[in-house]
C-alpha cells in the first residue's frame, strides 16, 4: 500500500497530499487489496475445486467428525512430513466442513494402507525399504493445513512469474 500512495502523490502532483492518498487508499483497499481472510478463502476454494479434491464427498459420520476435529489428531497430522503452522483465518463453516471432509475422504485410503502395512507412525526402527514406502504413502495424504498450504502456493497474492516451483500454473499464463 505504501507504493500505491507513493505513486499517487507522485502522479497527482500538488494537488495529492500524502494524507489524502492514504485516505484513498483506505478507501480502496476492499477492492484493490482484499484482506488475508479473502486471499485465504479463494485460494482454499480453488484448491477444493481441482480434479483431485473436487469429490463429491460422503459427508462425516458424527464419529469422523469428532476424530477430524481433534487438535493434533486430524488427518495426516502425524503422518505429513515437516512442520505444521496453523494460522488463524476468519473463514466461512461451509468452507471449513468442505475442507475437512475433503481432507478424510482422500486420506482414508493412503491411511488404512499405512496401518495395513504397520506403517502408521515414524519410527527409527523402520528399514530404508520400509520408510521409502512409507513416504510414498504419505505423499497421497492431504491434511487440511497441506490443501490450504498447495492452494495458497497455486493461487496466492503475488504476480504470476513469482510464484513458487511447486506450483502447477505456468508463469506465463
Amino acid at each position: 500500500m505504501n507504493e500505491w500512495v507513493r505513486e499517487r502523490v507522485a502522479e497527482g502532483g500538488s494537488s495529492v497530499t500524502k494524507a489524502g492518498a492514504w485516505r484513498e487508499a483506505r478507501r480502496l483497499r476492499a477492492e484493490l487489496w482484499p484482506t488475508l481472510d479473502d486471499v485465504v478463502q479463494r485460494a482454499v476454494r480453488a484448491r477444493l475445486a481441482e480434479d483431485d479434491l473436487a469429490g463429491p464427498w460422503e459427508p462425516l459420520s458424527a464419529e469422523e467428525l469428532e476424530a477430524a476435529s481433534t487438535q493434533g489428531r486430524g488427518v495426516g497430522s502425524k503422518n505429513y512430513p515437516g512442520t505444521l503452522v496453523v494460522r488463524a483465518y476468519d473463514l466461512p463453516i461451509s468452507l471449513l466442513v468442505q475442507l475437512r471432509i475433503t481432507a478424510v475422504r482422500v486420506s482414508e485410503a493412503p491411511l488404512a494402507e499405512l496401518e495395513e502395512l504397520g506403517l502408521t507412525y515414524n519410527s527409527l526402527d523402520y528399514t530404508e525399504e520400509e520408510r521409502t514406502q512409507r513416504e510414498e504413502v504419505v505423499q497421497r495424504i492431504f491434511s487440511a493445513q497441506r490443501i490450504v498450504r498447495q492452494g495458497l502456493e497455486r493461487y496466492g497474492p503475488w504476480p504470476r512469474e513469482d510464484r513458487p516451483p511447486s506450483t502447477l500454473i505456468p508463469a506465463e499464463e
